[in-house]
């Protein structure tokens, strides 16, 4: 084959390559054209809303009592705040020895609390708060409490007059003082000083009577030396007794009931004292609810209220005991300083909302645990209904004729209209009667 038959086959091959190519790409650029172009009709489609459902709902048995939803503050009744001061001037700056007590814990009548720059506090019980020392030679209603919470641990006061702070009142101070690990305090050095002066003019006097005795020019003198010596003895008697144990008043804490809760630990051991160190709580925990003026009109004394803490779960039923008048002032107990000044007590948000407190008389004793919680109040404004059929507020209408229906749904997908009665309303619940529902039927609430 000559030089143009040799080169006249490749030139073919690529024209039939090119033209493949070209057909190729103009079929894909017409799928993708055809890919972005809508018909009218697709559009049409693609704008419509979508296909209507229905909306259903099961029909549950409930308990429908009518009842008022609110919110309600637990609190202690009386709160004491316990701040320790110095129980002797040798005390120049206190901080927390030790700590005998954790939030939550109980408190009975002498229970070391803590140990403050090596002192004790403790509580005792009392109606007569603590103003004063008591000391050897004290008199009065303080002291005869001191002996009877003394006796309640087993520290009697011998033959002390009641409120008498004699030798046996002063033996039972320093019992219970080493029965708590501690040494009992005394009065202090001018005390101490009056004994060893007493003991010194009585041991003079003993000399004096020697002397007198062996020597008969001095006879004559007996008598009187006889006299100085019972004299002195009685005033030694009387400083030693001045200066048995004793009970500063900074480091007794008295409380009219026990037991007690520890609601509060403000200080770890170690650290200085700067305010309360402890709190206390007397006569267990109170709960106040908080009405709108509205709410109030339909609450009664004697009505039940179910108490439902949502951080623990816990419940607990009361009765309504009675309502306050309207106020803006936060629900709280009364707060009791102890060493330490009394707190302010909080005032009322001028633009607060007002509120009716809702007391409430619990069957049981309030958990610790719920201490200062907001919780959630139902009052029942009426006796614990039965559980009937219930189904939500909206599955309920009304025809022309003005029966109440209601439309169930069957399990093969029909609906019935079916006529029902009406009872209790409670939360967007409401109870029927009639109609052959059962729990678990499907009603109709919307589509």
């Amino acid at each position: 084959m000559d030089e143009s038959g040799t080169s006249r086959l490749p030139r073919r091959q690529r024209a039939v390559l090119v033209v493949a190519v070209g057909a190729a790409l103009v079929s894909t650029g017409g799928w993708a054209a055809s890919s972005l172009v809508e018909s009218p009709a697709g559009r049409a489609v693609g704008a419509a809303p979508p296909q209507r459902s229905l909306l259903t709902a099961p029909v549950t048995l409930r308990a429908l009592t009518p009842s008022v939803v609110t919110r309600g503050q637990v609190y202690p009744p009386t709160r004491y705040e316990v701040t320790p001061k110095a129980s002797s001037e040798e005390i120049t700056q206190l901080f927390v020895s030790a700590l005998a007590v954790r939030p939550g814990e109980q408190v009975e009548n002498g229970k070391l609390l803590a140990v403050v720059s090596g002192r004790p506090l403790f509580a005792l019980r009392g109606a007569v708060p603590a103003y004063r020392d008591l000391r050897p030679g004290a008199s009065g209603p303080d002291v005869a409490q001191l002996q009877a919470a003394l006796a309640e641990l087993g520290f009697t006061s011998g033959g002390d007059p009641e409120g008498g702070y004699g030798r046996g009142t002063a033996k039972a101070v320093g019992d219970y003082y080493r029965s708590i690990g501690q040494l009992p305090p005394t009065p202090g050095p001018a005390a101490q000083q009056a004994v060893d002066a007493a003991k010194q003019a009585v041991e003079a006097d003993l000399r004096q009577l020697a002397e007198t005795a062996a020597d008969p020019e001095r006879y004559a003198q007996l008598p009187e030396s006889r006299r100085r010596l019972a004299a002195d003895r009685e005033a030694l008697a009387k400083a030693e007794a001045a200066n048995g144990p004793m009970v500063p008043v900074a480091e007794l804490v008295v409380l009219p009931a026990f037991p007690a809760t520890v609601t509060a630990v403000n200080a770890p051991v170690g650290a200085p004292v700067t305010g309360p160190l402890l709190t206390l709580a007397s006569g267990g925990l109170a709960v106040t609810g908080q009405l709108t003026p509205a709410q109030a009109t339909g609450v009664r004394a004697g009505m039940t209220v179910e108490l439902l803490a949502e951080s623990t779960g816990a419940t607990v039923r009361g009765t309504v005991s009675g309502l306050g008048a309207p106020t803006a002032q936060p629900p709280a107990g009364r707060v009791i300083p102890i060493g330490g000044q009394a707190p302010a007590a909080p005032s009322p948000d001028p633009a607060g909302p007002l509120y009716v407190p809702l007391q409430i008389t619990t069957e049981q004793g309030l958990p610790v645990e719920l201490n200062g919680q907001n919780v959630r109040l139902t009052v029942l404004q009426g006796p614990a209904a039965e559980p009937v059929p219930s189904v939500p507020v909206a599955a309920v209408f009304t025809d022309e004729v003005g029966r109440t229906l209601v439309t169930r749904v069957t399990e093969d997908g029909r609906r019935e209209v079916v006529v029902v009665t009406t009872g209790a309303t409670v939360a967007g619940w409401v109870g029927l009667t009639g109609g052959g529902l059962a729990a678990g039927d499907q009603v109709v609430v919307g589509s």
